[in-house]
């Protein structure tokens, strides 16, 4: 069982040196995980962020390098990667179907993300200095990662929508995201 207790006390003393810009997390992703820019519309478009706030969007991210992917994808994921391409080899998609050269690059992203070839990193801004919300499609550690990077920011934005307590369960789960990632040492 985790002292979230001790942990918190451990958050508290490093707060100011936990709290990160959207510059420091694009930066931070860019360079821990190869992260580069693509243009917004094409996730927007594929409409798998019901929780984020659509005009407050302002970077998309994909990170494709097959070594990073390798060591961040969980063995779990790595399995139903195999999964969906024996799936997809077994039964191909049919391009033919598509329209237009937009409908052709949305479903290669949509497959490559669920064969394992690329994470997509949405990035939400609603004040204009931090980010504010997050998705990450298709790898859970790189999601748990960079919510280590973005609740503090969203404390200091008084945007969190939860407690900032050792009691509460998403907190908790953030204070596990830090220890992971040995952000409090």
């Amino acid at each position: 069982m985790k002292d979230y207790h001790k942990l918190f006390k451990k958050y508290l003393r490093r707060k100011k040196q936990l709290v990160f810009t959207r510059d420091d997390v694009e930066r931070i992703l860019a360079s821990k995980f190869k992260a580069r820019e693509i243009p917004n519309e094409y996730m927007i478009k594929l409409k798998f962020h019901d929780h984020l706030d659509e005009d407050s969007i302002y970077k998309c991210l994909v990170i494709d390098d097959p070594v990073i992917l390798n060591k961040w994808y969980s063995p779990t994921e790595k399995k139903e990667h195999c999964e969906e391409i024996i799936d997809n080899r077994l039964n191909p998609f049919d391009f033919n179907q598509l329209e237009t050269k937009e409908d052709h690059t949305l479903t290669h992203i949509n497959i490559d993300e669920h064969e394992g070839r690329r994470v997509n990193v949405i990035l939400e801004s609603k004040d204009g200095k931090h980010v504010t919300e997050f998705i990450v499609r298709e790898c859970e550690k790189i999601g748990r990662y960079i919510n280590a990077l973005v609740i503090a920011g969203k404390v200091e934005a008084g945007l969190l929508d939860y407690k900032e307590d050792p009691e509460d369960e998403y907190f908790q789960w953030y204070l596990e995201n830090l220890e992971m990632f040995s952000f409090l040492d």
